[in-house]
């Protein structure tokens, strides 16, 4: 999204929408995406729960191999979509519309739909609460790469 003259677009992973700021990874295509996945529930259950937690701790997982499985993961989580950049009151609010429409019609499709969107949004939380950190907290591979940072013979 362009910024507007004289002011600073928004910083690198960092989308906005409508005054709400939001963490998204760099677009990747399809197979990318699968792969990160894939190599992320081919990690053991205990690096998987150490990454996340360590994240959210704000600090980074001391094996740099599932540091970087952890952020292409996070990264193909949350990708640059439109339910990512949403705010996550939305779809709660819905819910609680729909409910109420479907308590003032007697119409149960109304409280099913509430209840569906009321599971996306729990779902959606659940998402951005666990991987947000791992994107935030560490820079892309190829970056590293270009700073020097990483070793490699």
């Amino acid at each position: 999204m362009p910024s507007a003259p004289g002011r600073p677009g928004p910083a690198p992973g960092r989308a906005y929408h409508r005054g709400v700021s939001a963490t998204v990874g760099p677009e990747m295509t399809p197979a990318r995406r699968a792969t990160a996945v894939r190599a992320f529930r081919t990690l053991t259950g205990e690096d998987r729960h150490e990454v996340l937690a360590l994240a959210r701790q704000g600090r980074r997982h001391p094996d740099e191999r599932v540091a970087a499985v952890a952020w292409w993961y996070a990264a193909a989580v949350l990708q640059p979509r439109w339910w990512n950049r949403m705010p996550l009151a939305v779809l709660p609010v819905l819910a609680l519309a729909l409910l109420a429409v479907a308590l003032l019609t007697n119409a149960w499709p109304f409280a099913l739909l509430g209840l569906v969107a009321l599971l996306a949004g729990a779902g959606l939380a659940w998402q951005r609460i666990t991987t947000q950190p791992v994107l935030r907290l560490m820079r892309t591979p190829d970056a590293a790469d270009a700073a020097g940072t990483t070793t490699g013979a």
